[in-house]
């Protein structure tokens, strides 16, 4: 069966996606004109052939054409302190001590006038006790410092830049002056919708406790942001996450129940399509038009429609034709982690739900259907969630089977609470009966995620062996007709698949490999040896003076070691307890399974103090070494030259544990924040000379003093430092002194992660923003 609006979106997609990393427009523009050419000259599947390039390369220069309206002029004024006015096009979105803001620019301050800057940034400010907040619509003046938006780049990491251009956003700015100016223009829909779906939440924080509030919230409107951190994560490893966001589960409930009553009410047909159109169109606004709504949205109204009118529509054609639209709508939306996740899902129901409730033919009914639903649609999630989460869970196929009904009713309790606001007397019980319900489902999730092995940590697979793995799900579940092969060897092609992509994951994180870690302003280096044995040293984190919420151990580095395929590491070495360092580090001990703990000295910090309550509380063994000491992980040799245990600095930085380590006689030399003071008492003692250096202190001026880099002689020099931070590092001296040197240089603010990897005698260098430099 030919679907014409699932090959236009297959095609259209894979050229976004190639638009999105080739710059050479003129290349598409070429494919273009050459397959428009040949269409004319080509049998039918030649024309189909062509067709199909064609919609490549029109997705290719559509991206690259939007690309070019979001790259708007507020953009150019990154970089400095300005004063901007624009009017809010977003809730505020409250988390922890700040609070945030999409705003729609029209003018910034430039010296004594206004000038034009339209385009879209992302205000974050400081929550306090007398903070007024703005609403949607409302036009205001922000001062602050205007920035291009970061990544932590590392391999598999997230893309905070690409999910504010999602949302048209380019740049973001840190106000500490807000100034409320008046209404601006808004859209009256929207603006009804959202004030609607804030007497919904007074409405839920008024009747329920605030932990159950928020997760009704969730269920009815996909909103989060008041979830506390520790219930998000236990429905993550539970398995049941997705009941938290808006998705066609939603709007099909909605869609469903004003269909129910308009029947009821003996509605003609038309005005029933009309009213559930409308309803469904009012919560996608309601919902902040996510990308599973709006998908779920065009497919339902497809699907009715077809009713309406006496045609069958076919549900992969219509997920095609609802895919094609989002796209035409915002070519971002290919990269959408929620985007991607949902069409999955989606396909997963719709390709492999009759084949799966077949294999489970003897069971209930209930049961069998609802096992069904949750296998087949993880079929397709599992390459996205092992690259987004980095965990399957092991308990959410059948925690799923008793929360999705549960979810279900407190949905359409919830929704109706909502919709009978102006009766307290109704919507107050209805609330509460579905509290009651949700309370039920959050006491099951937080037992079921306390599970032992309740998630399974995986790597990502990467392209080809996610090539594989969808090669795999062909030969078992394909109709035996549309197989190249004879019927009784489609179990024998799975298998072969199937062994392909486990040598391909063992490949995949073998061999030895050192990694600098982009961590912002900070450090962290994963090393790995040949025999699978893993080592982190340092781990990042935030400032002391940070008040949010955001953990450099949580959200970066561990990501990056369940995306390598790391269960458990050998040693973590803490070589000081400075946050950028430290902090970073007990979210990981925490976490993961570790097996010792490494320091130098002690200290009185707090992050000290929580170091040692982790490890006694989880068994972990803390040694403290000193100059002279030798351990070995695998088959690399960690010589200690630093601290010594004769010798106190006053500044703890030169107290920091330095470690050279060797592997088949590659050196590398780890300095944590080693000062000049400390770099002589190490070259008066210890032989510092190794192939690569970790500069010390994020290249400070401090740092790298000439005699001791000609000591070092290093081939290769590292350094770690955040972008466009507020130190200055890494400083112009000690750059200048390794060009002098004839040093090869690569630095994470620049480079993103750096990744030394060791094939036969050769070491190659990678790094995450290009390919191989050395």
């Amino acid at each position: 069966m030919f679907r014409p609006f699932l090959f236009a979106f297959l095609f259209f997609a894979t050229g976004i996606v190639a638009g999105e990393h080739a710059g050479a427009l003129w290349l598409f523009g070429l494919i273009l004109a050459c397959a428009l050419s040949l269409y004319f000259f080509t049998g039918d599947l030649g024309r189909a052939l062509c067709l199909g390039i064609a919609l490549f390369a029109l997705g290719a220069l559509y991206h690259n054409f939007c690309s070019g309206r979001v790259e708007s002029s507020i953009a150019n004024y990154a970089g400095s302190y300005r004063t901007v006015i624009g009017t809010v096009v977003s809730p505020p979105e409250i988390d922890g001590t700040k609070i945030s803001y999409e705003v729609r620019t029209r003018w910034v301050l430039e010296g004594e006038r206004l000038v034009e800057a339209p385009g879209k940034i992302r205000v974050t400010a400081a929550l306090g006790d007398r903070t007024e907040l703005l609403s949607y619509g409302d036009l205001a003046e922000f001062s602050g410092m205007l920035k291009i938006p970061t990544n932590y780049d590392n391999p598999g990491g997230f893309d905070y830049r690409a999910y504010l251009a999602q949302k048209g956003i380019t740049a973001t700015l840190f106000s500490r002056e807000i100034k409320y100016l008046g209404e601006g223009r808004a859209n009256p829909l929207v603006k009804t919708a959202l004030n609607f779906r804030e007497r919904i939440r007074h409405l839920y924080r008024r009747s329920l406790p605030p932990r159950l509030a928020s997760l009704l919230t969730g269920i009815v409107l996909g909103l989060k942001g008041d979830i506390p951190a520790d219930v998000l994560e236990a429905f993550g490893d539970g398995g049941v996450l997705h009941i938290l966001t808006a998705s066609g589960y939603n709007v099909g409930i909605i869609y469903g129940s004003v269909h129910w009553l308009l029947d009821f009410l003996k509605i003609p047909r038309k005005a029933g399509f009309i009213a559930g159109s409308a309803a469904v169109l009012f919560y996608s606004l309601m919902a902040g038009m996510a990308p599973p709504v709006l998908r779920a949205a065009i497919m339902l109204e497809v699907v009715t429609y077809g009713k309406l009118i006496g045609r069958k529509s076919d549900p992969l054609n219509s997920l095609g034709f609802a895919g094609l639209i989002l796209l035409l709508a915002n070519s971002y939306n290919i990269f959408s982690a929620s985007f991607q996740l949902s069409f999955a899902a989606t396909a997963g129901l719709i390709l492999f739900f009759d084949r799966v409730r077949s294999f489970f033919e003897k069971f209930p009914t209930f049961f069998r259907d609802s096992l069904a639903a949750t296998v087949s649609a993880q079929l397709l999630l599992l390459p996205f969630q092992a690259y987004y989460f980095r965990q399957v869970s092991l308990v959410g196929f059948l925690l799923n089977l008793a929360v999705v009904p549960l979810s279900g009713a407190a949905l359409i309790g919830g929704f109706l609470g909502g919709m009978t606001n102006f009766l307290p007397f109704l919507a107050g019980p209805i609330v509460k009966i579905a509290g009651i319900l949700v309370f039920l489902m959050d006491r099951m999730t937080d037992l079921a995620a306390k599970l032992p092995y309740a998630t399974l940590p995986v790597p990502s697979l990467g392209p080809a062996l996610c090539l594989v793995y969808f090669a795999m799900l062909y030969a078992v579940f394909a109709p035996a007709e549309n197989l190249r092969i004879v019927r009784r060897y489609r179990w024998a092609v799975a298998g072969l698949c199937l062994l392909v992509l486990m040598a391909g994951l063992i490949l995949r994180v073998g061999g030895f490999e050192v990694t600098f870690l982009d961590v912002g302003q900070g450090d962290a280096v994963f090393i790995k040896t040949g025999d699978g044995r893993a080592v982190l040293i340092d781990g990042g984190g935030m400032p002391a003076h940070y008040k949010g919420d955001f953990d450099v151990g949580k959200h970066v580095v561990l990501p990056y070691l369940y995306g390598r395929g790391v269960r458990r590491l050998d040693a973590v070495v803490f070589t000081h307890f400075d946050s950028d360092h430290a902090e970073g580090l007990l979210s990981v001990i925490e976490e993961m399974k570790t097996k010792a703990i490494i320091i130098g000295r002690s200290d009185g910090s707090e992050i000290y103090r929580r170091m040692v309550e982790i490890a006694e509380r989880r068994k972990i063994p803390i040694y403290a070494v000193s100059r002279g000491d030798v351990f070995r992980i695998g088959d690399a040799a960690f010589y200690v030259l630093n601290p010594s245990s004769h010798r106190f600095f006053e500044d703890d930085n030169d107290n920091s544990v330095v470690l050279k380590m060797v592997y088949r006689g590659l050196s590398f030399l780890f300095t944590g924040d080693l000062g000049f003071d400390g770099e002589k008492d190490l070259i008066a003692d210890c032989d510092v000379s190794s192939d690569v250096l970790k500069v010390a202190h994020h290249g400070s001026a401090t740092s790298t003093s000439e005699e001791f880099l000609k000591k070092v002689n290093p081939k290769i020099a590292v350094i770690s430092a955040g972008e466009n931070n507020n130190f200055g590092h890494p400083s112009a001296r000690v750059l200048k002194l390794l060009e002098e040197n004839k040093i090869k240089v690569f630095r994470t603010d620049l480079h993103g992660a750096v990744s030394f990897k060791l094939r036969g005698n050769r070491v190659e260098v990678y790094t995450h923003k290009a390919d191989k430099e050395y």
